[in-house]
């Protein structure tokens, strides 16, 4: 169907519904960031295939809200339709526009894309599996108790749990369901009187029954589940925080991607040199094969970034065969990529210059460097808040007259969705930044510049909270750097640096070292890694 097809159809619908207008978002019953292909009504409606956005169907009109990160994209691929682009914190609020414009007004991920949309990809079905307790550091049937407890403490009957990572984490299982996220399509009820239920189709969960069993869990279908009240749990708080076996296996996944990512800037370096073709989605195979050649790899933990030049610019860039650009001579490739291991989850972002960078992509870097050096190195009482730490991250740039839209830092899940609640760091005052950095939370580090039309910036790490020192004034905690990959020491112009963010800069380089050279299998890649982790 084409785009006047559909809003045709959806209008026939909202007629007979009565409605002004039909608000369709990029949402599931989960509450999910990525979406299984049959909760993708947005992105069916509209064309637009960015990750967030709203859409908004009156009689006469068609709108999109979206992101600045995705703007450019949206302009491009709304073009030649009705739909209009609408930029969030430019345009009129999406709420404030329905208020003047419609009076019945329906929002919904679900309807009426029964009957509209023929083809509609089925739910998946990937099969359960459980994670060993070994590997978790908690049993479910711990964390199932430590619910209960909650209940008794709040005097409710039973929670009711909507989110795909908090079954995952409650019951220690993990799946397929969910590109990049290793989650089982599912509803579970945790009873205060100890009889669970988990909503899930009844094939996923073949083979683990008894497992499920032995923890007083019943199963019934997902469409049961599906009509129940999604509420807030404890649990998001809960899993953030990860315990002592959680945060080694972080430690020892970020090795293994460590040296994954040595070997591949190392391969792109001589790929480039040698004359090879490399283009944006090479450096997306290549990364890949290299990640899966490491010890415990599961998958990828979201889409690979591979922006070079302008395409770097664009926040959440992604390659297609259409817009594959080459990378070759000169310019700044921006990397973001991740993966889920058996032991942890990664995300990693680093700037490489192809060729020799000018004098004002090298400034750029800088700015970036610095903001993300100080936040990497801050040490804070206990109670910070994410919208606290943010400044430090973009003093460095504000001074320059730069600035970026998307946060500094989100939470990651341990072998779970690589954006993780409830805490972030960033500068808008929300729900999620006003509350405090707690020990244990792995949170990211990326600040970034996009110059747009011609390169971007970001650079980025994970970082572990860890506990700092207990003074007179409290309490301190600071951040423990997980990633480990080097920067690149051609970007880098030392005098705008402090002494002080040198010696952070020297001293991560040579912890990077000292980590990874043992596990390179050669003597090629070990000296290349001793070059790249000079001291500056």
């Amino acid at each position: 169907m084409s785009i006047e097809d559909k809003l045709r159809a959806v209008r026939e619908w909202m007629d007979e519904e009565g409605l002004d207008a039909l608000v369709v978002p990029t949402d599931d019953p989960h509450g999910s960031e990525y979406l299984a292909e049959h909760w993708q009504c947005r992105r069916w409606l509209t064309g637009f295939t960015g990750s967030a956005g709203t859409a908004v169907v009156t009689r006469d009109e068609a709108l999109l809200w979206t992101d600045s990160r995705y703007w450019l994209q949206a302009e491009e691929q709304l073009g030649g339709t009705e739909f209009r682009l609408m930029k969030d914190g430019v345009d009129t609020d999406i709420h404030a526009w329905l208020e003047v414009h419609c009076k019945e007004v329906r929002w919904s991920y679900n309807e009426p894309f029964d009957r509209i949309w023929a083809d509609r990809p089925s739910l998946p079905c990937s099969k359960a599996w459980v994670m060993e307790d070994e590997v978790a550091g908690e049993s479910a049937k711990d964390k199932l108790q430590r619910i209960v407890d909650y209940l008794a403490v709040n005097g409710s009957e039973g929670i009711y749990i909507s989110d795909l990572a908090e079954v995952a984490w409650v019951l220690n299982i993990r799946g397929n369901d969910i590109s990049y996220n290793p989650y089982v399509i599912s509803f579970l009820y945790v009873s205060a009187e100890g009889n669970h239920v988990l909503y899930v189709n009844k094939e996923q969960v073949e083979g683990i029954e008894s497992y499920l069993s032995e923890l007083g869990i019943d199963i019934e279908s997902y469409d049961e589940g599906l009509a129940r009240y999604c509420g807030k749990t404890p649990v998001a708080l809960w899993k953030s925080q990860k315990n002592p076996v959680e945060q080694e296996g972080f430690r020892k996944a970020h090795v293994r991607d460590g040296v994954a990512m040595v070997r591949f800037l190392k391969r792109i370096e001589e790929a480039i040199a040698h004359g090879e073709k490399v283009t944006e989605l090479w450096v997306d195979r290549e990364l890949a094969d290299l990640r899966a050649e490491q010890s415990g790899f599961l998958s990828l933990s979201f889409e690979t970034i591979a922006g070079f030049g302008s395409h770097g610019a664009i926040v959440h860039y992604e390659a297609t065969e259409d817009t594959d650009l080459e990378i070759s001579p000169n310019g700044l490739l921006l990397l973001d990529s991740g993966a889920h291991y058996n032991c942890g989850t990664t995300d990693v972002t680093r700037t490489i210059a192809i060729g020799e960078p000018t004098e004002e992509e090298k400034r750029v870097y800088t700015l970036v460097l610095k903001g993300h050096l100080q936040l990497q190195a801050m040490h804070f009482p206990h109670g910070t808040t994410g919208l606290q730490l943010d400044t430090l991250a973009r003093a460095a740039m504000w001074r320059e007259g730069y600035d970026f839209g998307h946060g500094t830092g989100h939470g990651v899940g341990h072998v779970l969705g690589v954006h993780e609640g409830p805490v972030q760091i960033r500068k808008n005052h929300r729900a999620d930044t006003i509350l405090p950095v707690q020990i244990g939370q792995v949170i990211t580090d990326e600040p970034g510049i996009y110059v747009q039309g011609r390169f971007g910036v970001r650079i980025e790490n994970c970082l572990l909270c860890v506990p700092s020192q207990k003074t007179d004034f409290g309490n301190f905690l600071m951040f423990e750097p997980l990633t480990l990959c080097p920067y690149d020491r051609k970007l880098i112009v030392p005098e705008m640096l402090t002494n002080e963010e040198r010696q952070w800069l020297n001293g991560y380089h040579e912890r990077v070292y000292e980590k990874l050279q043992p596990l390179l299998g050669n003597e090629a890649d070990r000296a290349w890694l001793e070059n790249a982790t000079m001291p500056i």
